[in-house]
């Protein structure tokens, strides 16, 4: 089942970016990367902003701000070049001699709970019932040694930080069992320095397929939404390809743990037939 489930996965990948993930690295380009300052005058006057962008942004995404709404306030960077005086009145564009100069003005951005219209591209989502395998899963993690945490989480859905999951609250239970795999697999593969990809590209990519081929094991259906994630950091073919062996071990000793006939889980969070081999 877990070979089946990678080779169908590489098959996605190898198929190319879905028309939902191009649309979707499309929204995110509108979103620009502030800056802390910025973030926090975001945070100060729009605490539960999510996705923020300036009036003509919105609307290439289709959507409108919504009438009587205030933006909100950023620092918008200005810089240009001011020319140096020159004897003669011909002057070279863009003159090594000419200083550059930069400085700040006022822009607004309005948050998505301001506007109305098209809806934002979602990748697509787990769906399904992990049922009591949910619950085992906890159980595994909290048999290796590590916390697992639900909080307020706005940026990502799930945060591995070495010894320590964190969690969005109030997932859906499929979502939730996906994305605490994909940790999982972090966790496993990813903390020891001396034994990892240096590449985040290589590093998301086997933590994904080791989500997707665990939640195909218990019956879980990820559609697009592995081989989008993968595509979505650059991952490809090669890369899975590269790390079958990491991958296929550390989804099978998942598998082992959280499906109802798969062996005890030991102290240490290994299964009994992965203790025999070590």
């Amino acid at each position: 089942m877990a070979h089946e489930a990678f080779d169908q996965l590489v098959r996605d990948v190898e198929a190319g970016k879905s028309e939902t993930l191009k649309q979707y690295l499309k929204a995110m380009g509108m979103f620009h990367r502030y800056s802390v300052g910025n973030a926090i005058l975001i945070q100060l006057q729009k605490p539960n902003a999510t996705h923020v962008a300036g009036f003509r942004a919105w609307q290439q995404l289709g959507r409108h701000v919504k009438k009587g709404e205030h933006g909100i306030a950023i620092m918008a960077p200005i810089v240009w070049r001011r020319k140096a005086r020159k004897d003669t009145q011909q002057q070279e564009q863009n003159d090594p001699d000419d200083e550059v100069v930069s400085t700040f003005k006022t822009a607004h951005v309005f948050d998505i709970s301001q506007t109305e219209g098209k809806p934002l591209p979602e990748f697509a989502k787990a769906r399904g019932d992990p049922g009591a395998c949910l619950e085992r899963l906890e159980r595994f993690i909290a048999g290796r040694g590590i916390k697992l945490e639900r909080g307020d989480l706005r940026i990502a859905e799930g945060v591995s930080i070495g010894g320590t999951i964190l969690l969005k609250a109030c997932l859906a239970p499929p979502d939730e069992f996906s994305v605490m795999v994909h940790e999982l697999a972090h966790e496993m593969l990813h903390q020891d320095p001396s034994n990892r990809p240096k590449e985040k590209t290589v590093r998301e990519a086997e933590a994904e397929a080791v989500a997707y081929v665990v939640c195909q094991g218990v019956g879980l259906d990820m559609s697009t939404a592995s081989s989008d994630y993968i595509q979505l950091y650059n991952g490809d073919k090669k890369v899975l390809m590269g790390s079958l062996e990491r991958i296929q071990r550390t989804a099978g000793e998942i598998l082992a743990a959280v499906t109802e006939n798969g062996p005890s889980v030991d102290a240490a969070g290994r299964s009994a037939a992965v203790a025999m081999a070590a």
